[in-house]
């Protein structure tokens, strides 16, 4: 059974410009303590896991007091590790799961997030938070291909678990184009990571997902079962998707998701995009533009 995420982008705050941010965060935004606390009890029965993201989630003052009124989930807190201090880290309770955004190694990462010793913070913050339960996230862009196996063993070093993620050309990275990787790029990366999956024994996910003809049951899609909540109350399929299925300030989240279950871009997705995926794309690993957002401007919310 495929694990329900329910995504809550707490804040729109943020310390970073990261060229590919599919939020363009910062911006307005935020959801309050109340509304926060209304969605963790309405998620009991629907979701598995709650992420805490943002922006920056650490900027807000309510964060601790949000990971523990959700102790009965698997949380994730995802973060930049910018000026989070180890006292932060020390009060979260043991289901917190912190996952990083790391883009490379030393100034790499630095001029994608644009901000100067953004990773020496970085590396600070992993050193103090050895022993607790980590991932880190990596966005497949051109500047990290170079450095994928410095990425192995920084992983490696500090025992978290490492996702090379997809771009997703929204947000943001749809005006810095120059870091989107080509098809034959894709193509060289997805069949190198297939390789290290195979013969390393480090910890090593990703979500770049080729679509062949071998998905004629469906897409193994990381989004279904997935809602996101933005820093203004909306509602979307998953944060990628630019959709909004309603707002938790005029409705309960449960009506919500009980209306989206019955559209059909919805049952759609959580069959894995069944029939769309039995069509040739232009780029096999660009199915959330050529299937999942084109599906949607046809089937509106």
């Amino acid at each position: 059974m495929t694990a329900r995420f329910l995504e809550l982008e707490i804040t729109g705050a943020c310390r970073h410009r990261c060229l590919h941010c599919y939020g363009s965060f910062p911006r307005e935004g935020s959801l309050d303590r109340g509304t926060v606390m209304r969605l963790i009890d309405e998620a009991r029965g629907n979701f598995d896991c709650i992420i805490f993201s943002g922006g920056e989630p650490f900027l807000h003052p309510d964060l601790p007091f949000f990971t523990r009124s959700a102790h009965d989930f698997v949380v994730f807190i995802t973060t930049s590790g910018y000026r989070v201090t180890a006292e932060q880290v020390r009060g979260l309770p043991g289901n917190v799961v912190l996952v990083f955004g790391i883009d490379g190694i030393g100034e790499v990462h630095d001029r994608y997030r644009g901000t100067p010793g953004a990773y020496e913070e970085l590396l600070r913050l992993l050193k103090q938070t050895r022993d607790r339960p980590k991932e880190i996230i990596t966005t497949l862009w051109k500047g990290v291909l170079p450095q994928m196996d410095a990425m192995i063993e920084l992983a490696e070093e500090h025992m978290a678990i490492l996702h090379f993620n997809a771009l997703i050309p929204v947000g943001r990275a749809r005006s810095n184009t120059g870091i989107l990787l080509t098809r034959d790029e894709q193509e060289a990366v997805y069949q190198r990571l297939q390789e290290l999956r195979l013969n390393r024994e480090a910890s090593l996910a990703t979500d770049l997902y080729k679509v062949t003809r071998e998905d004629k049951e469906g897409i193994d899609l990381f989004c279904k079962g997935r809602y996101s909540v933005s820093p203004a109350g909306d509602v979307r399929p998953c944060e990628f998707h630019p959709g909004v299925l309603g707002s938790v300030f005029r409705e309960s989240l449960g009506s919500i998701m009980e209306r989206a279950k019955q559209h059909p871009f919805i049952q759609a997705r959580e069959n894995g995009f069944r029939e769309q995926a039995k069509k040739v794309l232009e780029n096999p690993f660009d199915y959330h533009r050529e299937i999942c957002h084109a599906l949607s401007a046809q089937l509106p919310f």
